[in-house]
C-alpha cells in the first residue's frame, strides 16, 4: 500500500538531447529532486517515437516511455494514456504541457510565451499555441523562470498570479567554474579554435529572436578598425550565412564551432574577452550566469527577463541598437572595461542561482498543489 503521495515528473525533453535549456533543467530535476525529500515517491514518463530509451538515463524510480509520435497526443489526452500508465497524484509537465485527460492535477513549468507573444516559423511554436493556454488555465499551478515570465503568463495565458511561482533556473557548478590552470586552458582551446587570437563568444544562436544578424552586423563594424578579438559563435548557421560570415572581410575573424558539450562550453566561457547575449526575448537566460559562474564578463540585451539573471554584473546594451553593442565591444578593446570588476561582480550573481535551490522550491510547489 502506498503511503507516499506519488507524482509523475515528464522527462521527455532527454529524449531530445541534452544541448537545449529546457532538457538541461529536467536533467538536473529528475537526476537531483529524488534525494532531497521523503514525502514523495517518483515516477518519470517520456514520449518520443524514435531515439534512446528513458530507462537509459538512470532514473531514481520508475519509468514509463511510449514509444508515439508527437501527432498521438490527442488520442492520448482522450484516453487518458498517461495517468492509465503512470497513476500519480499530481504530475508535472516539465516542457509547457502534459497530454493529459485530467489537467487539474497537474503543475506546468512555462518557461516563457514567447510561442504566442512573438511566434516563429516552427513546428514547436505551433504545437505550444495549440495546447498550452488551455493546459496552464486549468492546471492546479505554473511554475515560470523569472519574474518577467510571471507577468507575461499572467497576461497573455490570463492566468491568475496567485497560481503561478518563479522557481530560477540554477548553475551546474560542478562544471561551470572558473579555470585557474591557465596553461591547461590555452592548451584545450587551442583543439577548440583554429586561432589564438582574443574572442568574444556568442553561444545562442539564430536568425530569429536571438538576434545573431544584430550581433554579427556590430561585429562588422568593428571590424574596420582591425579589433583584437575575433568573435566565436557556437551555432551551424544555415550555408547561406555561413558564406556570408566567412568570406572577405569576416574570413578567419569569425568561426563557427558546432554544439558543445559542458565541458567544452566551460571552456569557451573561462577563456572569452566576454559573452555577447543581444537577444531580444528571454525568458530566463541561463547562459548570462553560466558565463559568469566561469569569470567571464557579459554583454546583455536589457530587454525581457535578462537584467534578471544579469543583475548588476552585466554590460548592457538596446537590443535594436547596433551602435550601443559597437560601443560595448569596444570598451573592451581598448581596456576602459572594468574587467576584474565584471568578474567579482559576475561570479557573486552567478552564486545566487543554485539547482538544489530550484529543486526545493519546486518541491514546496507540489506541496501546494497537493494541499489545495
Amino acid at each position: 500500500m502506498r503511503t507516499r503521495r506519488r507524482v509523475v515528473i515528464d522527462a521527455t525533453p532527454l529524449l531530445y538531447g541534452l544541448a537545449g535549456g529546457i532538457a538541461r533543467a529536467t536533467a538536473k530535476l529528475v537526476g537531483g529532486i529524488t534525494e532531497l525529500d521523503g514525502k514523495f515517491e517518483f515516477m518519470f514518463f517520456g514520449r518520443r517515437l524514435l531515439g534512446p530509451a528513458l530507462g537509459r538515463f538512470g532514473l531514481s524510480g520508475r519509468a514509463v516511455h511510449v514509444r508515439l509520435p508527437r501527432r498521438a497526443e490527442a488520442a492520448m489526452r482522450w484516453f487518458g494514456l498517461v495517468e492509465s500508465l503512470c497513476r500519480g497524484d499530481l504530475y508535472h509537465a516539465t516542457d509547457f504541457y502534459l497530454p493529459l485527460r485530467d489537467v487539474r492535477r497537474a503543475v506546468a513549468t512555462i518557461y516563457d510565451v514567447i510561442f504566442l507573444s512573438e511566434p516563429e516559423a516552427m513546428v514547436d511554436h505551433r504545437r505550444l499555441a495549440r495546447w498550452v493556454p488551455r493546459f496552464a488555465r486549468r492546471c492546479s499551478r505554473v511554475i515560470t523562470i523569472s519574474e518577467y515570465s510571471k507577468r507575461e503568463i499572467a497576461t497573455v495565458l490570463d492566468v491568475p498570479s496567485e497560481r503561478i511561482d518563479v522557481v530560477y533556473l540554477g548553475v551546474d557548478t560542478d562544471v561551470f567554474v572558473p579555470e585557474p590552470d591557465a596553461d591547461a586552458l590555452h592548451q584545450r582551446l587551442a583543439r577548440l579554435l583554429p586561432v589564438s587570437r582574443p574572442y568574444f563568444l556568442a553561444v545562442s544562436c539564430s536568425t530569429g529572436r536571438k538576434n545573431t544578424g544584430m550581433l554579427l552586423e556590430a561585429y562588422a563594424t568593428l571590424l574596420r578598425n582591425a579589433p583584437a578579438n575575433d568573435l566565436v559563435l557556437v551555432w551551424d548557421p544555415p550555408a547561406a550565412w555561413r558564406e556570408r560570415f566567412s568570406t572577405g572581410a569576416f574570413r578567419g575573424r569569425v568561426h563557427f564551432l558546432a554544439r558543445q558539450d559542458d565541458a567544452a562550453l566551460r571552456d569557451l566561457y573561462c577563456g572569452a574577452t566576454a559573452l555577447v547575449y543581444p537577444s531580444q526575448r528571454e525568458g530566463f537566460g541561463l547562459p548570462i550566469v553560466e558565463a559568469m559562474s566561469c569569470g567571464a564578463p557579459v554583454i546583455s540585451s536589457s530587454a525581457t527577463a535578462l537584467p534578471e539573471a544579469g543583475g548588476d554584473a552585466a554590460i548592457y546594451v538596446d537590443p535594436a541598437d547596433v551602435s550601443a553593442l559597437v560601443r560595448a565591444f569596444e570598451a573592451f578593446e581598448d581596456h576602459r572595461a572594468d574587467v576584474n570588476m565584471l568578474r567579482l561582480a559576475g561570479l557573486r550573481q552567478a552564486a545566487k542561482f543554485s539547482w538544489r535551490r530550484a529543486m526545493r522550491e519546486t518541491l514546496d510547489v507540489y506541496a501546494k498543489a497537493l494541499d489545495a
